[in-house]
């Protein structure tokens, strides 16, 4: 199913690749280049759909969802991804700190700046041309509000990856950018709820078909109320994301909304969840849309980051895989589930077949399979699985209000319990749990959303991510191959190329080489 909101032509692909050649580089194009591009209704909507497409997709073989799955489920303590060879998820499990210069991290850095800048075009454009362009108020209102949306979206994600970082809310010339260094936090804050609060009124409840995949109402209020409850999460006494500005209520009170839309259900089967595409999946609350195609790579590749090259052959479809090594999910997280736990029978693979081929043999590497239907597979290699990627669903927003509640934000004891008793009911769990605390419901949320790009997050927002992850090492790392966990290692380290652009511009994070 072709989906509306990446259909960008051809002409406006070179426009967007001309317009953010490296990381900061903000210089836009001339002005009678931008001018002559911004004349009609069709142009604003080329340009709001180039701006999801950095912002989603990427402006590299990654996207959003390779990068929280590189960056959050393989920092944590779901995968023991290290190996006695150098590859880049390794560094990132094992804690190293000499990652300044690894590609997955630069690649958060620079694509979420690419989208920024196109944002920031799409913004200044919408207050110079949108009355003269837009017939119907309606219309200029909406993009405004997409575009701010995804700029939020973007700055909240450097946030939650590096702390500070430079504060850009509009174009600027290369020399500009070089007398930026890292804003404070709060700085950053103020504009991406200011962003969401603008945008939020002005976006619709929900989308046909045609327009599935750009951001709701409710899509934007489950943002606004997790970048409350990021405010809210203890510091660790670093200059990160966390602020323990204690806001739970007001997170609360922007996740009660999406439940009381009544837009949203919550699955009765864990594994359709993640097999049903487009507006039919009524779990989908904030979602990235990607298309299968027949000849070419328009897909999406997430569930490879994250794969095994034996298990696909399993499955029938290796050829076009290249060799992917897998990144082995860590014992003691499998240790976790019961043995009738739907959410690992039907998601994790730990025995696996190849009956012919080069791969042939039996397999007890266990491997995430929650995303992966052969039935999604195209034919342009492997960026071409036509899977939608789930930001946030329906089950995060309410175990997410659960939360709230354990810190006093809203709703009753009762209503968490009933939330985790639903969660495990689906899963094939019978036995009922009450008076649930944080900590249970962190160990739930664990088994509901591995392969998701969650975890790491929820470590922090537990305020024992440390603890937790070094206790873990001690246990899975018998290997001694992952480096000891400390606050510092809960932020990454900005990347070297930023470091080096503009010598004693920035300072680097603490731990980091």
């Amino acid at each position: 199913m072709k989906k509306y909101i990446y259909l960008v032509t051809s002409a406006l692909l070179i426009f967007a690749l001309s317009s953010c050649e490296n990381q900061l580089d903000q210089v836009p194009l001339s002005q009678g280049t931008t001018d002559n591009f911004y004349q009609t209704p069709n142009d604003f909507i080329q340009a709001r759909n180039a701006t999801y497409s950095y912002a989603f997709h990427g402006a590299s073989t990654y996207g959003y969802a390779n990068r929280v799955l590189n960056l959050s489920e393989t920092r944590s303590d779901n995968l023991y991804a290290t190996t006695t060879a150098s590859r880049d998820w390794e560094g990132i499990n094992g804690f190293f700190s000499s990652i300044s210069s690894n590609s997955m991290v630069a690649e958060a850095y620079t694509t979420n700046y690419s989208a920024i800048y196109k944002a920031n075009q799409l913004i200044e454009k919408i207050a110079e041309k949108g009355d003269q362009i837009f017939t119907v108020p309606a219309d200029k209102a909406s993009m405004l509000a997409e575009a701010r949306f995804l700029r939020a979206f973007c700055y909240f994600d450097l946030i939650r990856w590096f702390g500070k970082v430079p504060l850009i809310d509009k174009t600027m010339t290369a020399q500009e950018v070089a007398k930026i260094g890292r804003a404070p936090i709060a700085d950053i804050y103020k504009l991406i709820i200011s962003d969401l609060e603008l945008a939020i009124p002005d976006l619709s409840p929900s989308y046909d078909a045609l327009n599935y995949g750009r951001v709701s109402k409710y899509g934007a209020k489950a943002l606004l109320g997790l970048v409350y409850m990021t405010r809210s999460s203890p510091t660790y006494g670093i200059d990160g994301a966390m602020l323990g500005l204690n806001e739970w209520d007001k997170a609360y009170q922007q996740l009660n909304d999406i439940k009381a839309s009544g837009l949203f259900v919550f699955g009765t089967d864990y594994a359709t969840i993640f097999k049903t595409e487009g507006i039919a999946n009524k779990e989908n609350v904030l979602t990235i849309p990607y298309t299968q195609s027949i000849s070419t790579s328009v897909g999406g590749n997430f569930m490879v980051e994250v794969g095994y090259e034996p298990y696909f052959a399993s499955v029938g479809i290796s050829s076009a895989q290249g060799s992917l090594e897998g990144r082995p999910i860590s014992t003691e997280f499998l240790a976790k589930f019961d043995a009738t736990d739907k959410r690992k029978t039907d998601c994790i693979a730990t025995s696996y077949t190849v009956a012919t081929g080069t791969y042939k043999g039996s397999y007890t590497f266990p491997v995430y399979k929650k995303y992966i239907d052969p039935t999604r597979y195209g034919t342009g290699g492997r960026e071409d699985w036509g899977v939608d990627f789930m930001v946030i669903r329906y089950t995060d927003v309410l175990m997410l209000m659960a939360e709230c509640t354990l810190h006093g934000g809203g709703g009753t004891q009762a209503e968490v319990d009933a939330i985790v008793n639903k969660v495990r009911a689906r899963a094939g769990i019978t036995a009922a749990a009450a008076n649930i605390t944080l900590d249970q419901l962190f160990a739930e949320r664990r088994k509901e959303f591995f392969s998701e790009g969650t975890r790491w997050f929820d470590l922090i927002r537990s305020g024992n991510a440390v603890t937790i992850m070094n206790a873990w090492r001690a246990t899975e790392d018998a290997a001694k191959r992952i480096q000891p966990v400390t606050n510092n290692s809960l932020l990454y380290p900005i990347p070297l190329q930023e470091l080096l652009a503009v010598p004693g511009l920035y300072e680097q994070n603490v731990g980091y080489d």
